[in-house]
């Protein structure tokens, strides 16, 4: 078993900022992550993975393992300290990018088939096909 640890990742800025998500929370098929360098709670970065493991007969067809992972990064609304009271609001979330990745793997499926899926993962999300869809909302065609 894997032990869980920190997971580093780098921000798209053109001096890259390196974004560290510490566990948080962990369960035997669960696993959440934070980067808590927003100082607030509801600010925090999430990464999560949550694996399924089959039930059922083992004879069953249908038997199969999912890989869930999520990744959040909320963005705080800018408020203003400028209030009648004086007194600054609450923070909030203004907007909150999520990207989500679902794995299905049948019982029978190799290691080899695993390995292959996550290759063919990494390399298309770096394809210019999916980076001109994110970046510019570029549509197939």
């Amino acid at each position: 078993m894997a032990a869980i640890a920190n997971i580093v990742l780098n921000d798209a800025l053109g001096t890259p900022v390196a974004h560290t998500f510490a566990p948080a929370k962990t369960l035997s098929d669960f696993a959440l992550l934070e980067d808590r360098s927003a100082g607030l709670y509801i600010g925090f970065n999430k990464l999560t993975f949550n694996l399924t493991r089959p039930k059922g007969p083992s004879n069953s067809s249908n038997r199969n393992l999912r890989l869930e992972i999520k990744l959040e990064t909320p963005k705080m609304e800018t408020v203003s300290n400028n209030t009648i009271s004086g007194i600054a609001p609450a923070p909030t979330v203004s907007y909150r990018p999520v990207a989500e990745l679902n794995m299905t793997f049948p019982d029978r499926c190799s290691l080899q088939d695993r390995k292959d899926l996550q290759k063919y993962v990494l390399q298309l999300l770096s394809n210019s096909f999916v980076t001109d869809a994110v970046e510019k909302f570029e549509l197939p065609y």
